[in-house]
């Protein structure tokens, strides 16, 4: 599957060119759009590390979409440039460069089809802790991933079935500031998830139960020389959705049975949110969850996460908006409970849009990070740009 991604990518790049050469048939529309995002800022910890320094840096993001619609069938490509870089700290510069196909078909009134791939290629700097000592590395990577879709509705119900294949590969990675020979750092992975999800309205409460697979895949070399563990999960819950005026309350419960190391746990599944429109100009939203992770791994096979968030948004003027965001994330490790993470990021944020094609966004953060083997804070100043045609 891996080494035919570079093909993957050219194909797609083919697919949108096609598209964009395209000429509509009656009825159909066709359109591209491009859009533009540079931003500059200051962080006072650019490794995002214990020894992290102050920094400047500038990140942007380029991104063109072209679509064909018909009222059976929707096309829909991307390319995305991003490219970040720093001015003093050049080990954390990073780049990546991704293409996606999306494609959904109204088969019958009631069956909608939908299917798309993605391709992204990265160069990312990093440093890495070992033993207490931070070393520069710079790491290649390909990240591919597959999905197809089915959703049914009819009367009050929905019923959708989703499929998934993706995971990462990464190349060995170069220490740019000592003489020593590239190694691989991290383990590849393969995601294979699939999802049956049912809504059934209920007079004003909709219904919700869903059951959800996954097994993440790790080479038997990167398991021996890595530490690395494949796992896999089980996850059922059920829950509820409440619409009372400005207000929306959705919460679903369950649990997820995780088989990894030569175990088998048991694990609490929740999420809760709340959407409240406090008035026109004010909209407040909240969430909060607790789930297992099977990639992003914080112990050899995974992590059990809980996350809380709030964010409030203010219209000071139609085209003029403060946002303010809280949120907390706390990790423990999946088999290694000694392993733990948590991490407070505070935000506020000014958006003005000038007009439908220019905008631009104002940002102070400050980020809290307190995990096993380090401690640090960050603070960032962010003044960005965005351009649409």
């Amino acid at each position: 599957m891996w080494k035919d991604v570079p093909y993957v990518i050219l194909s797609i790049l083919i697919a949108l060119v096609l598209l964009s050469l395209h000429f509509p048939a009656q009825g159909e529309e066709l359109g591209a759009r491009a859009t533009s995002q540079i931003e500059a800022g200051f962080t006072s910890n650019g490794t995002d590390s214990g020894i992290g320094e102050p920094d400047t840096f500038v990140r942007q993001v380029h991104v063109l979409e072209i679509g064909s619609e018909t009222p059976e069938l929707a096309l829909r490509g991307s390319v995305r440039f991003e490219d970040m870089r720093f001015r003093v700290q050049e080990i954390e510069n990073d780049q990546s460069l991704g293409v996606s196909l999306a494609v959904g078909r109204q088969v019958t009134p009631e069956l909608l089809l939908r299917g798309a791939v993605s391709a992204q290629v990265s160069d990312v700097g990093d440093d890495w802790n070992f033993l207490g000592f931070y070393i520069a590395t710079r790491t290649p990577s390909i990240a591919a991933e597959g999905s197809a879709e089915a959703v049914w509705r009819a009367g009050g119900t929905e019923i959708k079935a989703r499929a998934e294949l993706g995971g990462h590969r990464y190349g060995d990675a170069s220490f740019p500031t000592l003489p020593l020979e590239p190694m691989k750092l991290q383990a590849d992975d393969t995601r294979y998830r699939g999802q049956v999800s049912v809504r059934q309205a209920l007079g004003a409460v909709v219904g919700l139960a869903e059951v959800e697979g996954e097994i993440v895949d790790i080479p038997e070399r990167d398991q021996v020389d890595l530490g690395r563990l494949p796992g896999r999960r089980l996850r059922g819950s059920l829950g509820g959705e409440l619409g009372w005026g400005s207000v929306t309350v959705s919460a679903e419960g369950g649990g997820e049975v995780v088989w990894a190391d030569e175990r088998q746990l048991l694990l609490p599944y929740a999420r809760l949110r709340l959407a409240l429109a406090v008035t026109d100009s004010l909209s407040l939203e909240a969430v909060a969850g607790q789930r297992v992770e099977l990639v992003d791994n914080l112990d050899a096979a995974g992590s059990h996460d809980r996350r809380l968030s709030v964010g409030l948004r203010y219209a000071l003027q139609p085209e003029f908006a403060v946002l303010a965001s809280a949120e907390r994330v706390m990790r423990v490790g999946l088999i290694d409970p000694t392993m733990t993470s948590d991490e407070t990021v505070l935000a506020l944020a000014f958006e003005h849009s000038l007009n439908a094609h220019f905008a631009y966004r104002a940002k102070v953060s400050h980020t809290s990070h307190v995990d096993t083997i380090e401690t640090y804070e960050k603070t960032e100043f962010v003044l960005g740009v965005t351009g649409t045609i």
